[in-house]
């Protein structure tokens, strides 16, 4: 079994990252964190059945990112924090930091009507008031979760079904199923819409925004929905359901914002601490982020929005109040091309932490998201 451990301490951390998130001196490694971030990943590798994984956790100043196992069935390379993955649906979450930076610029409103920003000639019908930018964050517009183009040519490109100017029309001749935010409905059509409103509030194509907004200023430098020569090099081979390596098909840009991101785990330990320092410091764009925005308590349903242990919606984010030991928590999961992942933010105890594995198994969800939030529970101060 092959292992590797990459310890990133505050002091190993560049001086342009380190002024991005405001490191100024380093603290002694903390072996609790090492210890209990090993012991989990091991027991995660071991149960996921994926050829494997990476791990990063975030504590105060310490980061820990841990890789188990192969970039790809016998490739004998072990994967590291530089390994490319696909972050699948936690692409939503980082959508809902381009929303919450636009709206503390004021660039936008989380409640602007979400007609507002559709391209010209487009209609959006409403079913008791109009669908938000705040409900497509929360999926509580009641669109449906997917919405293929039923005439898109044939294709090996499964992703090519998903059509933005099908996405428009079909706004335009069909009312939400219900009063937008009386319900939940897990929906990739939704945040779809609300990348091509964040595109539109920031002058630009979505990847554009999303570079200038979170990229750039946070110094994700393998962080984006298109990957370069390099980048490519070091993609970790994700297998399907069936145990066959996905071909990696590239989604279309209206994919972009509901599951279009690359990263690696040192690009996740630093946007995790990003989003830790911003909760510290009550930066706005946090705040935003980091808000609970529609309770589940009074609901009509609540369908696909991981309902267990959760108690509301945030933009992207499961959020989940304290109990059986854990820290109130943000959550998002994912699963695409290959790939599952799962995050975890408690900012109120300085923690967060990150898994992927390269193998798409949905039985595999639940002991990925108990296993986390149990080591949560452990690290949790």
């Amino acid at each position: 079994m092959l292992a590797t451990r990459i310890l990133l301490h505050a002091s190993t951390i560049t001086i342009t990252v380190a002024c991005v998130l405001g490191i100024h001196s380093a603290r002694a490694d903390d072996l609790a964190l090492t210890e209990a971030v090993t012991m989990a990943g091991m027991q995660l590798f071991l149960d996921s059945g994926a050829p494997g994984i990476v791990i990063g956790a975030v504590r105060g100043d310490d980061m820990v990112i841990q890789g188990y196992g192969e970039t790809a069935p016998g490739s004998g390379i072990e994967p590291n924090e530089r390994s490319i993955f696909r972050l699948a649906s936690v692409s939503k979450v980082f959508a809902g930091d381009v929303l919450a930076s636009l709206a503390a610029k004021g660039k936008l409103s989380l409640n602007d009507p979400l007609s507002t920003y559709a391209p010209t000639n487009a209609r959006v019908q409403s079913n008791g008031r109009p669908i938000t930018l705040l409900d497509l964050a929360t999926h509580s517009a009641a669109l449906p979760r997917e919405l293929p183009n039923p005439d898109a040519p044939p294709s090996d490109n499964p992703f090519s079904v998903f059509d933005r100017a099908y996405y428009w029309h079909w706004m335009g001749s069909n009312k939400p199923a219900y009063i937008p935010g009386t319900s939940t409905l897990y929906s990739n059509l939704g945040y779809g819409l609300l990348g091509d409103a964040l595109a539109k509030a920031g002058g630009s194509n979505y990847n554009t925004v999303f570079t200038n907004e979170i990229a750039i200023p946070l110094g994700l430098k393998d962080t984006g929905n298109e990957l370069n020569d390099d980048q490519k090099k070091r993609l970790m081979t994700g297998l399907d359901p069936f145990n066959n390596p996905d071909p990696n098909a590239m989604v279309p840009e209206v994919m972009y914002a509901s599951a279009g991101l690359y990263s690696t785990g040192e690009d996740m330990v630093r946007w995790m601490k990003w989003h830790l320092d911003g909760a510290r410091q009550q930066r706005g764009d946090t705040l935003l982020a980091h808000q609970m925005w529609l309770p589940y308590d009074g609901l009509t349903s609540v369908v696909g929005t991981e309902v267990s242990d959760a108690d509301g919606m945030g933009l992207g984010w499961v959020v989940s109040l304290p109990r059986d030991g854990a820290p109130l928590l943000l959550g998002k999961s994912g699963g695409l091309g290959g790939f599952m992942t799962y995050v975890v933010l408690s900012p109120s105890r300085d923690l967060g932490i990150f898994v992927v594995a390269n193998r798409v198994s949905f039985a595999m969800f639940n002991g990925l998201h108990s296993r986390v939030r149990e080591l949560a529970a452990e690290l949790a101060r």
